[in-house]
């Protein structure tokens, strides 16, 4: 009986294991967003702040790898009738070396603050809006890497028929987007 037991037991594991690893591979990296104001004017441009904290002991691969075969990390907001993407931000990587790769790698680790400038289209509606957008990235740790993945979040906007003042200057004061640069 008790052999029965084990073997079931062995079996069970067999059978949920994969459920659980990926329930650990979900947890790696984080994502959310924030806006630079409360409220934005139709015709008006608007920041918004991409966080995306990797756990610790793993690491992506910053938006424009050095090695061809490493998967970048990208940034995509879905298209919206109210909204146009002028310029999507990403800081620079470290470099670093890991058993895997023969080369040195650019990667992101910790928190790291991408950044969308986003413009409202004249005739956008008043009201909250929520845009879709997504972060893909491959994880990888010292030893081996990670399924690519794509995680999906919503940045919260809301228009109004004047915009709000600036909010979170601690954030939006270090994103340097060039459509905004003084020339």
């Amino acid at each position: 009986m008790l052999k029965i037991a084990s073997v079931y037991s062995a079996f069970l594991l067999f059978l949920f294991a994969p459920g659980l690893s990926a329930q650990d591979e979900a947890q790696v990296v984080e994502v959310r967003g924030l806006v630079s104001r409360d409220t934005v004017a139709p015709g008006e441009m608007i920041r918004a702040a991409v966080f995306v904290k990797v756990q610790a002991g793993y690491h992506i691969n910053d938006n424009a790898p050095l090695d061809e075969f490493m998967i970048p990390t990208s940034l995509v907001v879905d298209e919206n009738p109210d909204f146009e993407v002028v310029e999507v931000l990403f800081p620079k990587g470290r470099r670093a070396r890991f058993a895997y790769s023969e080369s040195e790698l650019v990667v992101y680790d910790g928190e790291v603050v991408l950044g969308v400038l986003l413009k409202a289209k004249e005739g956008a509606a008043p009201g909250p809006k929520a845009l879709k957008a997504s972060v893909g990235y491959q994880a990888c740790n010292n030893e081996s890497c990670l399924p690519p993945k794509e995680i999906g979040l919503e940045i919260p906007v809301t228009v109004a028929a004047a915009g709000g003042p600036d909010i979170h200057p601690e954030v939006f004061d270090k994103l340097r987007f060039r459509a905004l640069q003084k020339k």
